[in-house]
């Protein structure tokens, strides 16, 4: 059950040595998306290991950059697909 449990903004912060801020600009930013219970976000495990995985060697220090490392994680993603829908594609005709 501990893969369950969620984690504050606090909590986030203090895993990842940043402050609280920074937390709340990566939510509203849209890089990691909290569950809204009562007047706070909660945070899944699962959410903050994504983020590690996907956002390593970004720099998210600030808003701006923040957006642009979004950017650059959605395009990495979908050209992922197209690489896969091609392979597929190679594949399925041989």
């Amino acid at each position: 059950m501990e893969e369950l449990k969620m984690l504050t903004r606090e909590e986030v912060a203090e895993l990842l040595h940043v402050h609280v801020n920074t937390i709340s600009m990566l939510r509203e930013v849209g890089i990691i998306n909290g569950i809204k219970i009562g007047k706070n976000y909660m945070f899944s495990q699962k959410v903050i290991r994504v983020f590690q995985d996907d956002y390593i060697g970004l720099d998210v220090s600030n808003k701006a950059k923040a957006i642009i490392s979004k950017q650059t994680v959605e395009k990495r993603k979908q050209d992922d697909i197209k690489s896969i829908n091609y392979h597929n594609t190679i594949v399925g005709t041989v």
